[in-house]
């Protein structure tokens, strides 16, 4: 493996300039590309999955009772897709023309079915890390029709989609990383 040379300041600082290349200095060396990988694939995933569920007809796992204000809320730790995993009405609903997610030119039941495999099928990828690169490249496609179709402002794009490309456009331009099955594959294939 190797380093990458130290891109911070030079130690001009004298002592405190020295401690400060020495503490991240370390933290760049340990900071790996297969870390920040692993973990930007993982986070990404979450964001997309979460969306999913939304989605499609789920069933709790580790329900509870939670009491908001003398209400019982119904509530589990963990949803799951049902299977055979079933698309709600509402994100038919959603889609459909006068709804929130409404595109033009794609059918509101087409681009609803898209969206959610979309999210279902890429995030999937992401964790395992196989074909990274394009779930990757999918997600960038699906954030970038959501912030020109559905949330076309500045507000959204910042808040959200901004967010969402510093990791996906790293898994584009770095990869999966070797905590992946890309890596196993690739290294299978070499062989």
């Amino acid at each position: 493996m190797t380093t990458q040379p130290f891109d911070g300041n030079p130690p001009v600082f004298g002592a405190l300039g020295r401690l400060y290349q020495s503490v991240y200095g370390t933290a760049q060396n340990l900071i790996s590309h297969a870390l920040l990988a692993l973990f930007a694939r993982l986070a990404i995933a979450g964001v997309f999955w979460r969306s999913f569920l939304n989605k499609v007809e789920t069933n709790g796992l580790f329900d509870y009772v939670e009491v908001i204000n003398n209400f019982e809320v119904q509530r589990s730790l963990m949803k799951v897709p049902a299977f055979p995993i079933t698309i709600e009405d509402s994100t038919f609903a959603q889609f459909g023309e006068g709804g929130m997610f409404e595109l033009p030119l794609i059918p509101g039941g087409v681009a609803a079915v898209m969206a959610t495999a979309g999210e279902g099928i890429l995030p999937i990828l992401l964790v395992l890390g196989l074909l990274t690169r394009f779930a990757a490249t999918g997600l960038i496609v699906m954030a970038l029709v959501i912030q020109i179709f559905v949330f076309p402002t500045n507000a959204h794009f910042w808040g959200s989609i901004a967010l969402w490309f510093v990791p996906l456009f790293y898994l584009v331009g770095r990869g999966s990383g070797p905590i992946s099955v890309d890596h196993l594959l690739s290294r299978q294939l070499a062989r």
